[in-house]
C-alpha cells in the first residue's frame, strides 16, 4: 500500500512541478537498491549543502532516480527533486511529503503579539524559527500544516510543514532543533534504512474518521491530539476512535452527536471529596455539589477549557490541582486530565494528559479477574471486592448470617483501602508512584503501614513497606523503574493488616510504555 501511494504521490508531484501531463499506465520509478548509505548525487550536492547538508537533511538513503522527467533522491529528512525544465529557483525543491500524512489542521486565529511569526493560518514555534529561516523559510519548508504538538511517545515537540517537519527533544538541554524523518517515512523499502537512533521517526498510521472530523476541528487538534486508532464499534454499540489525549464516541442512533468517553476514572484517576470554597489567588472555584462544595480550578485551566468547548466537553473536575512531577501540575476532569508545565512557555504550557495511549493498550488486553481478599479466619467478616471506574477498592463487611445458637460476635470494624498509581503508564527508566488510602468505618485510618509486593516480568517479587498513613489515611511510595518491553503490565499487590494474620489486599497493575 505504501509503495502504491508513493507512486501516486510522485505522479501528483510531477503534476505540481512540471507543466507536462502524466500518462496513465506510466512505468513506476526504478530506485536503485543499495546496501550502504549512497553518496549524495553530484546533481543535488550544491542544493543539499545550501540547506544544511548532513546535519540538517541527514544522509542520502537512496541513489538518484528519474521519474517522468524529474530527478529525485531521498535523504532521511526529505525527498530532493530536480526539474530540468524549471527556471532558476524552481529547478530544485523538496517534495511535499507532509501532504500525504493526513494531518492538516484548520487555521488558528492570528496572535495578538505581532512579533510572533504567523504564516498561512499557523504560528511557527519560536524555537524552530532560526533553522526555518536558515534553510530558506517557506521556499524550502513549504507551508505549515499544524500547530506545535507534543509527542508523548517520542517525548519531543514537533511541527509539521508541507516539505519537512521540525522537532526538539523535551529533555535536550542544548535545545537542538532537528528535522523529522519525512524521507525515511515515505521512501519505499528499496531505500537504505536510516540510522537506528529513531528520535526523528515519523509514526502516523491513522486518519481522523469523517464521523469525528467536525468535532476535532471544533475542539482543536492540539486538544484531541493525533488519532492513534481507526474508528471501531464498541461492545456498548457506539462508534469510537482513540486520539492521543481523548477518546471520541458517536451514538449511531444520533447522527452528528459526538461525545468524549469518560476515560480518567477508567484509568484509575480516583475522584476526591469536594471541598469548601476558599479565596485562593489564581484559582476559580467550581461547585460540584448542591451543598456548595466543589474544586478550585486554576484560572489558566478555566481559560483553556473555555477555548476548547467548555465544561460540557471536559466534564466537572474530580480532583484537586496538584504537582505530579518537577514543573508539572495536573487536575483531572470527568473526560480529560489537564497539565500545566510551568517551565514551558506558549501554547503547550497547558495541555491534556495523553490518556489515549494507556486507554488504547489496556482496552485490548485481557481483563484481570477482580482481586479476592482473604476471609477472616473466625468467619466474622466476609471480604467483598469491587474493581471498576473508581480504581481498586477492597473492604471487609460484617456478615449478617450466623449459625443458630451462636451469639453475635464483637463488631468488626469495616476496613477499606483504595489503591491507585500516579501514572497509568511509565517508561522502563521511569519511577512510578503507588498511592494508598485506608479507611475504618469510612473514616481515614492513621498509623497503618501497608505492604506492597510488585511482580517483575521474570515473576520475581519486589517487596516494599510503605510509609505509615497520616491523619488523612494516605500513604505514597515511589518504586524504582522496571525494565520491561513496551506494553508490559506490571502487577502489584497492596496489603494492610486488620489484626495479626488477618490482612486485606488489593491487586492492581500499571503499564510500561516505551517510545518505539
Amino acid at each position: 500500500m505504501r509503495r502504491y501511494s508513493f507512486f501516486l504521490f510522485l505522479a501528483i508531484l510531477a503534476a505540481l512541478l512540471v507543466s507536462c501531463s502524466i500518462l496513465e499506465g506510466g512505468e513506476p520509478p526504478v530506485i536503485p537498491v543499495t546496501t550502504d548509505f549512497p553518496p549524495v548525487d553530484p546533481l543535488f550536492r550544491e542544493f543539499y549543502d545550501q540547506i544544511g547538508g548532513l546535519e540538517v537533511l541527514g544522509p542520502a538513503i537512496s541513489a538518484r532516480f528519474s521519474y517522468e522527467g524529474l530527478d529525485c533522491q531521498f535523504t532521511t529528512a526529505a525527498l530532493m527533486v530536480h526539474d530540468p525544465q524549471g527556471v532558476d529557483l524552481q529547478r530544485f525543491r523538496l517534495a511535499p511529503i507532509g501532504l500525504q500524512m493526513n494531518i492538516i489542521e484548520p487555521p488558528v486565529a492570528p496572535p495578538e503579539n505581532q512579533n510572533i511569526r504567523y504564516i498561512d493560518g499557523h504560528v511557527i514555534y519560536e524555537k524552530f524559527l532560526p533553522l526555518y529561516e536558515q534553510i530558506g523559510g517557506g521556499l524550502i519548508a513549504g507551508k505549515p500544516l499544524t500547530e506545535l504538538h507534543f509527542n508523548p511517545t517520542k517525548r519531543r515537540y514537533e511541527q509539521y510543514f508541507e516539505n519537512i517537519g521540525f522537532y526538539i527533544m523535551e529533555q535536550d538541554a542544548t535545545g537542538a532543533v532537528r528535522l523529522l524523518s519525512y524521507g525515511a517515512w515515505y521512501c519505499p523499502h528499496d531505500c537504505t534504512q536510516p540510522p537506528s537512533e529513531g528520535q526523528g521517526d515519523v509514526i502516523l498510521s491513522h486518519s481522523t474518521s469523517p464521523e469525528f472530523a467536525i468535532a476535532v476541528s471544533r475542539l482543536g487538534p492540539t486538544f484531541t491530539g493525533f488519532p492513534i486508532s481507526d474508528e471501531y464499534l464498541t461492545p456498548d454499540g457506539y462508534r469510537e476512535q482513540v486520539f492521543e489525549n481523548v477518546v471520541l464516541v458517536a451514538d449511531p442512533n444520533q447522527p452528528g452527536g459526538v461525545m468524549l468517553r469518560a476515560v480518567p476514572e477508567r484509568l484509575g484517576y480516583l475522584p476526591e471529596s469536594p471541598v469548601e470554597p476558599m479565596d485562593v489567588q489564581g484559582m476559580i472555584f467550581f461547585p460540584t455539589r448542591v451543598d456548595g462544595k466543589g474544586f478550585h480550578i486554576p484560572a489558566i485551566f478555566s481559560e483553556y477549557i473555555a477555548q476548547h468547548g467548555g465544561q460540557e466537553i471536559t466534564g466537572q473536575p474530580i480532583d484537586q490541582y496538584r504537582p505530579i512531577k518537577n514543573n508539572v501540575f495536573r487536575q483531572c476532569y470527568q473526560n480529560v486530565c489537564l497539565e500545566e508545565h510551568t517551565n514551558v512557555e506558549g501554547s503547550l504550557r497547558v495541555r491534556p494528559s495523553p490518556l489515549g495511549y494507556p486507554y488504547k493498550v489496556l482496552a485490548v488486553l485481557p481483563v484481570y479477574p477482580a482481586p479476592i481478599g482473604q476471609s477472616v479466619d473466625t468467619g466474622q467478616a466476609v471480604p467483598q471486592t469491587s474493581v471498576g471506574d473508581q480504581g481498586s477498592v477492597t473492604s471487609f463487611r460484617p456478615s449478617s448470617e450466623l449459625p443458630e445458637g451462636v451469639a453475635p460476635p464483637t463488631p468488626v470494624p469495616q476496613l477499606s483501602i483504595q489503591v491507585w498509581e500516579s501514572y497509568p503508564m511509565v517508561g522502563s527508566d521511569e519511577y512510578q508512584e503507588i498511592n494508598v488510602t485506608v479507611y475504618q468505618d469510612d473514616v481515614p485510618l492513621s498509623g497503618v503501614a501497608p505492604d506492597l509486593n510488585l511482580t517483575l516480568p521474570d515473576n520475581t517479587v519486589r517487596p516494599y513497606r510503605m510509609a505509615i498513613t497520616g491523619s488523612d489515611g494516605y500513604s505514597r511510595l515511589v518504586v524504582e523503574p522496571v525494565e520491561a518491553q513496551s506494553g508490559t503490565l506490571v502487577p502489584y499487590e497492596v496489603c494492610v493488616y486488620l489484626v495479626e494474620e488477618h490482612k486485606l489486599c488489593v491487586k492492581e497493575s500499571y503499564l510500561i510504555w516505551q517510545a518505539p
